[in-house]
């Protein structure tokens, strides 16, 4: 028998400013070079906090562009949790749910603050990357992250990943068709701010941040982000002449709106088509489920009243009903569109020791396509 735990299953197929701590803590897990601070979970607050504790561009570049695109997105400071580690660590690697040196003793040190982890990879001279236009250390790190995750689900650490997709080979087609790994845990960034390959990770923690879970990252309402100049592989947004083929195939990508000033992201997918294909319906999810297992801790080991026929009492059902009702409106109310809450009467808590509190939170739809019907008109005679 294990020990009095609350479990939280993520039920799939029922669709096809700064943020509270319960949302919006993210953590940077990448490859750097300085001795002293390869493997050594650090926590900042802004760019100013990172710098003095050595951080800095000179010493660490590629992790200083990552921060620097951070907080310019963030416009303030922020609690983000970082560590480096060494360049022949790939992002697979650092994903791998048995490796202890990798962001699983980030995410461990971070005492289950963290909901969104981004990795990425600078590789050193004489890597080879695969000759497809993707770097093939991504299409494993998507794979390893699916593990990883469900691994700190179960610690009650849910959180979503962004993977830096690398170009490799600006010149090739691509082949990595993110969308269809059945993997609504991880997302793959695609473009930057510079023309080597690498993605802007840093950018895009930063803006899921700086918002509520519920919030997309390719809100156009909310502004473009705040950098000049973008790149996918080595050729600016406006010169990549398949980005609707790369966005479809499910990449996060950098795109631009007609008529409007400045870059965006595209449609946050993931890496699935299921119910957690969107960023934002795996985060909103991530958020009830740490408030649902606040809730519910309290009734370990506790007493159900049984009624003459079996079932658990109404009194009872009304109750935990109610706590979590209360608690999901109170912190989640202007996220989500509803809560369903369902407890059968009729589980034999007595012989099996266990309870199942069904919850199902109705996300918002979002706006993704307009379409507008456009035509003239005679006036009638």
């Amino acid at each position: 028998m294990s020990l009095p735990k609350v479990s939280i299953l993520y039920s799939n197929g029922n669709l096809l400013q700064d943020v509270d701590a319960v949302d919006g803590i993210a953590a940077l897990c990448g490859t750097g070079s300085t001795a002293g601070l390869l493997g050594v979970p650090t926590t900042v607050y802004s760019l100013e906090d990172a710098e003095g504790k050595g951080f800095t561009e000179a010493a660490e570049p590629e992790l200083y562009r990552h921060l620097k695109e951070f907080y310019g997105e963030l416009a303030g400071n922020q609690e983000l949790h970082v560590m480096l580690v060494p360049n022949t660590m790939t992002m697979d690697q650092m994903l791998d749910n048995t490796n202890e040196a990798g962001a699983k003793k980030l995410i461990t040190d971070a005492q289950g603050k963290v909901r969104l982890l981004g990795v990425f990879h600078k590789p050193a001279a004489g890597y080879n990357g695969g000759t497809d236009f993707i770097d093939t250390q991504v299409g494993a790190a998507i794979t390893k992250a699916k593990v990883f995750a469900e691994a700190r689900l179960a610690e009650l650490v849910p959180l979503r990943i962004l993977i830096e997709g690398r170009v490799a080979n600006a010149s090739a087609n691509n082949t990595l068709q993110p969308k269809t790994s059945s993997n609504g845990y991880a997302g793959v960034v695609l473009g930057g701010t510079r023309a080597d390959g690498s993605a802007s990770v840093g950018l895009a923690l930063g803006r899921a941040v700086k918002y509520g879970a519920h919030i997309k990252l390719g809100k156009v309402a909310n502004g473009p982000l705040a950098i000049g100049t973008a790149y996918i592989g080595d050729k600016q947004i406006k010169d990549v002449i398949n980005l609707t083929e790369l966005h479809d195939a499910g990449f996060i990508s950098l795109m631009q709106h007609p008529q409007k000033a400045g870059f965006y992201f595209g449609i946050d997918r993931m890496s699935s088509t299921d119910d957690y294909r969107l960023l934002a319906y795996g985060r909103v999810v991530d958020k009830a489920a740490v408030i649902a297992a606040a809730v519910y801790v309290e009734d370990l080991e506790g007493e159900v009243a049984i009624d003459a026929d079996g079932k658990i009492d109404v009194s009872v059902l009304s109750h935990l009903e109610a706590k979590i009702r209360q608690q999901i409106n109170l912190n989640m109310a202007d996220q989500i569109s509803a809560l369903i809450v369902y407890i059968n009467p009729s589980q034999d808590v007595i012989n099996t020791g266990k309870l199942t509190i069904k919850l199902r939170v109705r996300p918002f739809g979002y706006t993704s396509f307009i379409d507008i019907d456009l035509g003239l008109e005679a006036p009638a005679i």
